[in-house]
């Protein structure tokens, strides 16, 4: 009689239920953990204000408490800082904000082709109900900052630091986050068609309340939180970023 010669003891398959077990576990563990949330301005700026007209603005100047409305034209306001201001019904299409610093402010109903503020400084500021062709924050510094019924085409964040964003009821047709540094970003009814993230840094940007059109590249959203709907569209994507040939079974 021959007997079947035995190599050693076989390995046995992975059990199905048990790499589900892994990956529910791993899952569960990973949403135990939640994003911290921005920290963003609750409270307007104060009622009383002072009327000022466009050309009262003097480059480099510094005003508090200042109300500016209509179309500011050619004015040239690098430089210029504002606290607890106000501007509403604006258009700021001719404005230039280079290195301007905003503080505890309000913009509300605000029109502009390009909005010209590369280097600005923007904390505890919120931008309501207003419709931007172009936003220019390259290397600028938003801090506190509340985004709220806008629609904006292309916001250009390159380089800019950015820390406690909270962007709502929002229409952007291109979020520009090359090289920039973002920390606690959270969106709630934002519909983005382009996410750019070529060398961006992020730490609790939650995307989870965005309706994202396209990414790329997709591998720049590490320290990003997604919901597991978000990552099965995003599959394709992340697929073609390493190179991956997903085929059906054959």
């Amino acid at each position: 009689m021959h007997h079947a010669k035995r190599d050693g003891p076989q390995a046995r398959p992975a059990s199905p239920c048990l790499a589900r077990t892994v990956l529910t576990r791993t899952m569960s563990a990973s949403r135990s953990v939640q994003p911290a949330t921005p920290r963003v301005p609750l409270a307007e700026p104060s009622s009383s204000h002072h009327v000022l007209g466009w050309d009262e603005m003097g480059l480099g100047g510094e005003f508090d408490g200042a109300r500016l409305e209509g179309a500011s034209g050619a004015t040239d306001l690098s430089d210029v800082t504002f606290r607890d201001c106000v501007v509403a019904r604006a258009d700021l299409s001719g404005a230039d904000l280079t290195r301007s610093r905003w503080e505890g402010s309000l913009l509300e109903g605000v029109f502009a082709d390009e909005l010209r503020a590369g280097k600005s400084s923007w904390r505890n500021v919120m931008l309501r109900q207003s419709r931007m062709g172009v936003l220019d924050l390259v290397d600028a510094k938003v801090q506190a900052v509340r985004i709220g019924g806008a629609k904006l085409g292309r916001v250009d964040l390159r380089r800019a630091i950015v820390t406690d964003l909270l962007i709502e009821d929002a229409v952007i047709e291109e979020l520009d986050l090359d090289e920039a540094k973002a920390t606690r970003i959270s969106f709630s009814e934002v519909h983005i068609g382009r996410l750019s993230l070529h060398g961006s840094v992020l730490k609790d940007v939650d995307l989870r309340g965005a309706r994202l059109a396209g990414v790329g590249p997709v591998m720049g959203l590490r320290g990003a939180i997604i919901t597991d709907w978000q990552l099965q569209e995003l599959a394709p994507a992340l697929a073609a970023d390493l190179g991956l040939r997903v085929l059906g079974e054959g």
